[in-house]
């Protein structure tokens, strides 16, 4: 198998898996003031999420490059921001090599059609059923739902999820929705570009000063 495609595999596997996550704000202290940006990686990249979203702080590793993000208000007691469009948000960074959006989208899109594809995208044994794929230069997106249930409690089992490469690393992003207040498909879609757009000028190179 083609080293790309097997760290993807490894990857989304692993922004996909959601045993042990804690809803965010349910049953622990609050964390206190929202943190719209994180550090991650020592530093090699950052996470910051659409405006309203502020990183949960105890669910996250930074030094594993991954995150959970959500409205601020649910996270903060002294925040009061809530997004447009509420949702739960995963963020996941490869490994540095692990960049293959940008050179791969169509074959990337292809894959996440095929069986192999849509048992990645799996919570567990059940498997999903693929509802649109969208490709751009730098992005796949797919919209499925996960016929073995809700991967977070609270949440429902209709999920985006996107691809894209930062520098020469592989990026994933969930949007999942609250099962309270379900996110329409375009509601949904447009929440995780505007994701994508936030890491992305977070993580712009630092211009040249000469």
């Amino acid at each position: 198998m083609h080293k790309p495609l097997t760290a993807f595999i490894a990857l989304a596997w692993l922004a996909g898996c959601a045993d042990g996550l804690q809803f965010p704000g349910g049953g622990r202290d609050m964390t206190g003031d929202g943190i719209r940006t994180l550090s991650m990686l020592g530093g090699d990249v950052r996470v910051r999420g659409p405006e309203g979203y502020c990183v949960d702080q105890s669910s996250s590793s930074a030094s594993r490059g991954f995150a959970i993000l959500a409205g601020c208000a649910v996270l903060s007691d002294r925040a009061a921001v809530m997004p447009d469009r509420a949702g739960l948000l995963t963020v996941q960074f490869g490994d540095p090599g692990s960049a293959l959006v940008t050179e791969g989208a169509a074959g990337l899109a292809d894959y996440l059609r095929d069986d192999a594809g849509r048992a990645l995208l799996a919570s567990g044994d059940a498997g999903v059923d693929i509802g649109e794929v969208h490709v751009n230069d730098n992005l796949v997106l797919v919209r499925f739902e996960d016929k073995g249930g809700a991967p977070v409690p609270g949440t429902t089992p209709a999920i985006w999820r996107g691809f894209t490469d930062v520098g020469d690393r592989l990026v994933t992003v969930s949007a999942l929705s609250y099962s309270r207040a379900p996110l329409g498909r375009d509601a949904g879609r447009t929440l995780l570009e505007l994701t994508f757009n936030a890491l992305g000028e977070v993580n712009r190179p630092a211009a040249d000063p000469s």
